[in-house]
């Protein structure tokens, strides 16, 4: 016999989160919208040539992040 509860109809949002969903929305963005998206493991992970320039873009763009002055 299968038991339910009132929190059963919630159970399929509980789910863990897929660690691989970001990166395929991120990717489809750039292929349906042209949009880049990057998370921080993913920058740091990157050779440091990749990492400063894609930090010079974003504070180009958006500003010195945390006071950092370089841009």
């Amino acid at each position: 016999m299968t038991q339910t509860t009132s929190l059963t109809r919630y159970a399929p949002q509980m789910r863990e989160a897929d660690p691989n969903g970001a990166h395929r929305l991120a990717k489809r963005h750039w292929h349906e919208h042209g949009a880049i998206a990057f998370t921080a493991d993913q920058i740091a992970r990157l050779p440091w040539q990749d990492r400063e320039l894609i930090q010079r873009i974003a504070a180009k763009h958006y500003g010195p992040r945390n006071g950092m002055s370089r841009a």
